[in-house]
């Protein structure tokens, strides 16, 4: 038989205690730096999902009230003619025919706006009107200055600017309120 023959100062293989130790003290913490980033990550999602819905609920009111054009931008139109735009007539100018007259109107139930977003609805689903930061929706009105003409005493403004809000309570912070907005310009011509 042949004997083998061992050196005495050769190691054997593998990793000695310190070694193990360092890199499971580096591994955990990896691991905690990644736990920590998904939270964020999480909430960095919600807050996106969110900022869509309001932009695509305020592109939409834009599109409707563009639709609707100048001359039905008084309150009995708007909700006439299968409109259907804002909640009601409460806030809305009643004659607007000059286009001088502002005013503020809401969408949150013609809309939906509640459904969208988190703090709209109770347990059951319905909407949480019992709420104060539950999600809304606004249009704001005004005559758009630049455009008055006088003529013969009476001033008439050819574009009158209209401001769609959307205003939902957010994730990370649920103190803070977030709102998306965009605005337009109606034309009393139709611009081609």
């Amino acid at each position: 038989m042949k004997q083998q023959y061992t050196h005495p100062r050769r190691r054997q293989a593998g990793f000695t205690f310190p070694e193990v130790f360092l890199s499971m003290v580096v591994l955990t913490a990896m691991l905690m730096l990644v736990g920590a980033m998904v939270p964020l990550m999480v909430r960095s999602v919600r807050y996106a999902s969110d900022f869509n819905q309001a932009q695509s609920l305020a592109m939409h009111k834009v599109a409707q009230l563009q639709e609707a054009g100048y001359e039905n931008i008084e309150g009995i139109r708007l909700n006439q003619n299968a409109l259907d735009i804002i909640d009601g007539t409460n806030n809305a100018p009643q004659d607007n025919v000059n286009g001088d007259k502002s005013a503020t109107l809401e969408f949150t139930v013609t809309d939906n706006v509640w459904r969208y977003f988190p703090g709209g609805t109770t347990s059951s689903g319905a909407q949480d009107t019992g709420n104060p930061t539950r999600p809304r929706g606004y249009i704001f009105i005004s005559p758009y200055t630049p455009s008055a003409l006088t003529s013969g005493g009476v001033t008439r403004y050819n574009l009158i600017q209209a401001t769609v809000v959307v205003q939902w309570w957010g994730w990370g912070s649920r103190n803070q309120m977030h709102n998306y907005s965009t605005t337009a310009l109606l034309s009393r011509t139709p611009v081609e």
